[in-house]
């Protein structure tokens, strides 16, 4: 049995309908059955909250193999006691690129990646670059309201990646063997600076949009004033600084060699999801 936590999530969504095109047994955590609904009657629904571990324990229930992502390490303490309680054997982590040097939101994600380590599970993590998802996040507003994009990026180049992909590689992972005690960097398949990303988009939406080169710290003040905490947005700030550095616009060939797919492009994405920003 592969236990999903966030299954409704950006790669989750993809996961469980990778999963069931391999026959695997899936059993969902969730705390909504109503967010549930949409998936197949085939997944196992169950129902428990993060940050009531005595909620967890009967999710567990004849699982082997565990995949989360969570950005609060205590969801994550609760969760892998309720998994070694029951005797899960793999945890599969979702992470972060920025992990491997402690940077910014990296640093959380090491920091639970190190407890995974520590707690004896055989494990496996899943570093992805930046989200092409995450774009919609960021920018929708502003392209809707003034057809501009407002963003800190520099010259700085990054391999953004379709979350189909993270998707792919996570359910090789759980359903294969040899991948434990493994990290996978997790990357598109071409870098791109903020002002080509800006252009493809444009392309994709059939109009011309403006890029403006922000500075950092004008993009922190934004953050804080949409309610983002001073740590969070000083982690994020770390993580632009290195984009802007062009630190991490390396390519990996794992969604091909490890998922076993054709990497998608940004384009790709774009044309997929032109509507959610018009």
């Amino acid at each position: 049995m592969i236990l999903v936590s966030g299954a409704t999530g950006n790669v989750g969504r993809y996961l469980i309908s990778f999963l069931l095109k391999r026959n695997a047994r899936v059993r969902i955590l969730i705390r909504d059955q109503k967010k549930a609904e949409h998936l197949d009657k085939q997944v196992e629904r169950a129902i428990g909250d993060l940050d009531k571990p005595k909620t967890l324990v009967d999710a567990m229930h004849d699982v082997e193999r565990l995949y989360f992502v969570t950005p609060l390490t205590a969801q994550v303490q609760n969760l892998l006691d309720a998994a070694k309680q029951a005797g899960v054997r793999h945890v599969v982590k979702q992470s972060t690129i920025e992990a491997d040097r402690y940077l910014g939101p990296g640093r959380w994600h090491r920091e639970q990646e190190e407890l995974v380590k520590g707690m004896g599970f055989d494990w496996t993590f899943l570093r992805p670059t930046m989200m092409a998802v995450n774009t919609l996040q960021w920018w929708s507003a502003t392209i809707k309201s003034t057809g501009s994009v407002f963003f800190p990026g520099g010259r700085g180049k990054v391999p953004v990646v379709d979350p189909q992909d993270i998707a792919a590689v996570a359910c090789s992972v759980l359903t294969g063997t040899n991948h434990e005690g493994r990290i996978y960097n997790v990357t598109g398949p071409n870098a791109l600076s903020i002002a080509e990303m800006v252009e493809i988009l444009g392309e994709a939406l059939g109009k011309p949009l403006r890029y403006v080169n922000v500075p950092a710290f004008a993009a922190g003040l934004w953050m804080r004033r949409f309610g983002l905490s001073r740590e969070l947005v000083s982690a994020l700030l770390e993580t632009l600084r290195a984009l802007r550095r062009n630190e991490y616009s390396y390519v990996t060939d794992v969604v091909a060699r490890i998922g076993g797919i054709t990497p998608r492009s940004f384009d790709d994405w774009c044309r997929e999801n032109a509507a959610a920003f018009q």
